[in-house]
């Protein structure tokens, strides 16, 4: 018998994002096919991609200089977490900020919406859109919840240096890791100084940042907004959930493992195969009328 495979290496990833884990919560065997089955951008995504991109320019100010290449992009992701994390010192809130950190081993990344400074502590909010003023169903909230639970996870891991720059370091081998030459012409022609011209410097000023952030709320909260009007339909609080959350996760990593393959929704949320692209197609794991 062969060496098993982890699902990272079957679907060739290096990475696992905290949104794929949080989807696995709704459908596992859908958000593995939107891995494997690449599609077009829905209607649906494009409107929530530009609230996004609406909701940051609040306060995110992107570096100028365009990256060329993959150290460029990194180098640009840790400026901007950095320029992001001084807007929660200065405006007490600040957005789209990248998350690392390690589960049983894997990988694991995230963008979190925002942080806000509120009674002194930290809290974690995840956004959301959703058709109309839809009520939010337990079934919907679930995966939501995990997400932004995950993001506070991460980012404690950070501050109590479970997950550290040293960790960092070595997992995406950023010591071995030049800009390009252009990209740091860009970097000089803004005034950014020789000695942070390297990732890993940028990466240790972020790091640092984080360490120093405010003690995180234990409450997170998650944002739903109208897709059409981007109006506030629901804000929900709820406690953040350590045994949930390590439950959720040890079961989730089986199947990053390869220790099982992607699992359906069970016959009780088979509902959910109603407004799923795949079904029928891709997948027909509950084949006949779905109700």
């Amino acid at each position: 018998m062969g060496i098993r495979q982890s699902a990272l290496q079957r679907l060739r990833k290096n990475s696992i994002s905290a949104k794929e884990i949080a989807s696995q919560a709704w459908c596992e065997k859908q958000m593995e096919l939107y891995i494997t089955t690449p599609m077009p951008q829905t209607f649906a995504m494009k409107k929530g991609t530009d609230f996004h991109e609406v909701q940051k320019s609040a306060v995110f100010v992107p570096l100028s200089v365009p990256p060329s290449t993959w150290p460029d992009r990194l180098y640009k992701t840790a400026y901007e977490n950095y320029t992001s994390l001084s807007s929660l010192a200065e405006k007490g809130f600040c957005r789209e900020l990248k998350l690392y950190g390690s589960i049983n081993g894997f990988k694991v990344s995230g963008q979190l919406d925002e942080l806000r400074i509120e009674n002194g502590k930290v809290v974690v909010v995840e956004d959301k859109t959703v058709k109309g003023a839809d009520s939010i169903s337990e079934a919907r909230l679930r995966p939501d919840k995990i997400q932004a639970s995950l993001y506070k996870k991460l980012l404690e891991d950070i501050r109590q240096e479970r997950y550290t720059m040293a960790n960092f370091s070595s997992s995406y081998s950023i010591d071995n890791m030049p800009i390009s030459k252009e990209f740091a012409e860009g970097l000089e022609s803004i005034g950014i100084k020789k000695e942070l011209q390297t990732t890993k410097e940028m990466y240790r000023k972020m790091f640092d940042a984080m360490l120093n952030i405010p003690e995180i709320s234990e409450s997170v909260e998650i944002r739903y907004f109208a897709r059409e009007t981007k109006e506030l339909v629901s804000n929900v609080k709820v406690t953040y959930d350590e045994p949930m959350l390590s439950s959720w996760l040890k079961d989730s990593m089986l199947y990053w493992s390869g220790e099982r393959e992607a699992k359906p929704v069970a016959e009780s949320e088979k509902w959910k195969c109603n407004s799923c692209r795949f079904f029928g197609k891709e997948c027909t794991a509950w084949s006949g009328k779905v109700s």
